[in-house]
This record gives structure tokens, sequence and C-alpha cells, in this order.
């Protein structure tokens, strides 16, 4: 599973590791001469912008400066994966919905902001060794982002749609904008994609649950 986000914190005991934030904050998060990256659970992936990265900011917040080492910085590219793959942490943590699975870690988020880049992680996940084969495709892609009021000739729904006619399952979410019509973001607007949005039941709405 390709987690695009912010990244995986590799370190965290619900994918494997050590849990020492010691381990963590030793980390500069920019090259794999440590020889901690990758893992048994994060089988690999890589950092498309950097840490200062930020493409609503201005100047050199806008260039990216990819890196071997997709670290999270942020925290929600961590719980998305662990949503999805984690192996659980016994009374803190439950286990993710396919705890078996690889997890891919492609970071297109700095450490707060937004990004451009996320179809250059689509493309990576349908070639992960870069030999122009896409016979080593991902398997799945999930994608907690996006624009919202999506449009189909948005770079990242384009992409999500080759994805899928490669043979990538793309599950994107459909966005935070409320109950409108019309409102599903970019990418999830793609309509060869899984698209997710979360409910709310009546009945705990009314009751302010």
């Amino acid at each position: 599973i390709g987690i695009i986000d912010t990244g995986v914190d590799y370190y965290h005991a619900n994918f494997g590791g050590s849990g020492d934030p010691a381990d963590f904050a030793a980390d500069d998060g920019l090259d794999l001469s440590d020889g901690n990256f990758p893992t048994a659970k994060v089988v690999g992936g890589w950092d498309f912008v950097g840490d200062d990265y930020d493409a609503s900011g201005s100047g050199d917040a806008l260039i990216p400066n990819p890196d071997p080492d997709p670290l999270d910085c942020h925290g929600h590219g961590s719980h998305v994966g662990g949503s999805a793959a984690g192996l659980g942490v016994p009374g803190l943590i439950g286990p993710g919905v396919a705890p078996d699975a690889d997890v891919y870690a492609l970071r297109v988020f700095g450490c707060d902001g937004s990004t451009n880049v996320t179809s250059l992680a689509l493309e990576w996940a349908m070639d992960p060794n870069g030999d122009g084969a896409m016979d080593d495709h991902l398997d799945v892609i999930n994608m907690s982002l996006g624009s919202p009021f999506g449009s189909p000739d948005d770079p990242s729904t384009i992409a999500s749609g080759n994805a899928v006619a490669a043979g990538i399952v793309v599950v994107a979410s459909a966005g935070n904008e409320g109950p409108a019509p019309y409102v599903t973001g970019s990418p999830a607007v793609n309509a060869d994609t899984i698209s997710v949005a979360a409910s709310v039941d009546g009945g705990y709405a009314a009751l302010g649950i």
C-alpha cells in the first residue's frame, strides 16, 4: 500500500519500530546512512519535497528538495498509514485494516502546508524502480488529501486515472467540505478511483454526539 501523504514514522511501534521518541529525534530525515530505513514493515518510499516545502508558501518554500528518507515530521501520514496497515500496539492502538500489508511511504508534504507534487508520487507508485515498465507497480494507493470542488482536469485526478489503468486500486478522500452537491475533491473526483467520504448518523448529529 502506497501512502501518499506526509510520510510515515517508521520508528513508531505501530509499524514495528522501537517506539522510542529518542530514535525518531536522532534521525535527520534526509538520508539513509543510519541504516534504519527501509524496515520490515515500511519497505520503501521516497520524500518528494523535504521538510521546508509548502506549496502555499513563498520563496524557497515553493521549491521541493527531494531525498530518499520519507520520515514523517507532521503525523498525518503515520495516522493514515496506521489505519490502513498498522500492526497495532497492545492496549493503545488497534491494528489497521490490512495489518499484513507492506507500506510504502510517499511523502508529498513538508512539515506544514500544502502540496503540488501528488502526481509525482502517483507516477512513482506506477513504476517504483524507474525502469519504464509498470509490472512492479504498487497494489493500492491511499491518498487522504485533495483540493475541494475537484476538477476532472486536475493533474492529480488525471494521474489517479492513469494509476488505475496500470492496475492499481486508488483510494482518495472525498474531502471535508460538508454536504454540498459536487463537492468531491481532486483527485477523488476521478471516476475510476474509490472516493471515500465520512458520514454522521442523523440521530447522533441531532444529539450533538
